[in-house]
């Protein structure tokens, strides 16, 4: 680094204040992680210490603690190395989802068959397609450049997350994941191609599909239930018909039973009562558990969390030093907010009973690994951003914003 690079950095104020400012990392993004995990780990165990005591929270700190040294290794390795391996990420993201479908380690719970069992661990593999997906979106975007305007291109960007979509479907029947991945590829298109005759186009057939859909589950799956009793199939009909089909909406009808008893300041921590008959109350179903106990300002905490997280990775992004690193940040930003708002879109019954996790609070091992995971990718992305340290520490009347650092490094 030159003198004036150095004087830019302000090498003056000593030189461990520069060694600082080259491994700099979003500390903000790190607290609200800690905080949002911690709030999950008390929000389990009231969940289920009732009839599992500590078993259940104990599992999520353990898991929480590898998915810390998974983040902390990652923030280490540089994601341009990373981003290399993105296609046999993405193929053994593929592959892993056909053991599902292997006798002996698959796993069928409730009806659904997402998981296998390796050993003592169960662990469901069309988690891994969300990060998968990103990385070579990410890297896709950046090789094609301006070529992902061209029709070759745009099919080139859109197959990955596509036909990952379709795999979650067809082998693991996990539609809330197939949404989710669909969601970060039209997001991730629409920021490396913000085309807006083509998004409406999209809107307009997502339109078109929800109104055959509704057709569909309304006058086929019903008779398809009477004559094979397809779990899936009754999770729409107890959606759209709550009040006759009792069985099917139990859960769902019982969350908004707990929301609303929780009123503004909630019953207090542990006090809930309908955690105790809501199935999956300490994963699928955990936002309903914090409205009861929690009303709804530990809702609006939460929700405040989450908002102030995806806003700091969402200022990573801006800030990255590439278009790589930019995709990359803004597609974790896009899978934390769509996870959010799917998961209390289902609890408030916005949405079908689909089975979606809350990102850090929500009891499941893979999904928080592979949540921390890609934090610690976006922490290396943050590390490498010029002048990030003279903005956070405001070393005085004489600190550099972001873009005078970037100038400065650019005449020297």
């Amino acid at each position: 680094m030159s003198g004036r690079q150095r004087e830019a950095y302000g090498e003056k104020k000593g030189f461990f204040q520069y060694i600082r400012s080259l491994q700099v990392v979003d500390y903000r993004v790190i607290v609200s992680v800690a905080f949002l995990m911690m709030f999950g780990f008390l929000m389990i165990y009231s969940a289920t210490n009732a009839e599992y005591g500590t078993e259940f929270v104990v599992k999520q700190i353990l898991i929480g603690g590898l998915g810390i040294l998974a983040m902390i290794f990652l923030s280490f390795v540089n994601y341009h190395l990373l981003a290399k391996w993105a296609g046999i990420f993405y193929f053994l993201s593929i592959v892993s989802m056909f053991l599902v479908r292997v006798p002996g380690l698959g796993v069928t719970v409730n009806g659904a068959s997402r998981w296998i069992m390796l050993g003592p661990i169960r662990f469901q593999p069309s988690e891994l397609s969300k990060p998968a997906v990103i990385f070579l979106m990410s890297f896709l975007l950046v090789e094609m450049g301006k070529n992902v305007r061209k029709l070759r291109g745009l099919i080139t960007a859109v197959l990955p997350g596509a036909f990952s979509a379709v795999m979650i479907l067809y082998l693991t029947r996990n539609l809330s994941t197939a949404i989710i991945v669909a969601g970060i590829t039209a997001l991730m298109l629409y920021v490396a191609y913000p085309n807006k005759k083509i998004y409406i186009l999209m809107a307009a057939a997502i339109a078109a599909a929800a109104v055959v859909a509704y057709i569909y589950f309304v006058n086929v799956v019903q008779q398809a239930h009477l004559a094979g009793n397809d779990f899936r199939a009754m999770r729409i009909l107890a959606w759209l018909y709550p009040n006759e089909y009792l069985d099917s909406s139990m859960q769902s009808r019982y969350a908004l039973y707990a929301i609303g008893f929780g009123g503004i300041l909630g019953r207090g921590l542990g006090h809930g009562v309908m955690k105790y008959y809501i199935p999956e109350a300490e994963n699928d179903f955990i936002f309903s558990v914090i409205g009861e106990e929690l009303g709804l300002v530990g809702c609006a905490m939460v929700l405040f969390l989450f908002i102030y997280q995806i806003w700091r990775i969402l200022v990573i992004s801006r800030h990255a030093t590439d278009k790589l690193g930019s995709y990359l940040a803004f597609g974790v930003a896009a899978h934390i907010s769509l996870q959010v708002l799917l998961h209390i879109g289902v609890v408030t019954s916005v949405l079908p009973n689909t089975g979606i996790s809350l990102p850090y609070i929500s009891y499941g091992g893979t999904a928080l690994l592979i949540q921390l995971a890609e934090i610690g990718i976006v922490l290396n992305i943050s590390k490498q951003i010029p002048g990030k340290k003279i903005v956070i520490q405001g070393m005085g009347e004489n600190a550099l914003t972001d873009e005078e650092a970037k100038r400065k490094i650019k005449a020297a």
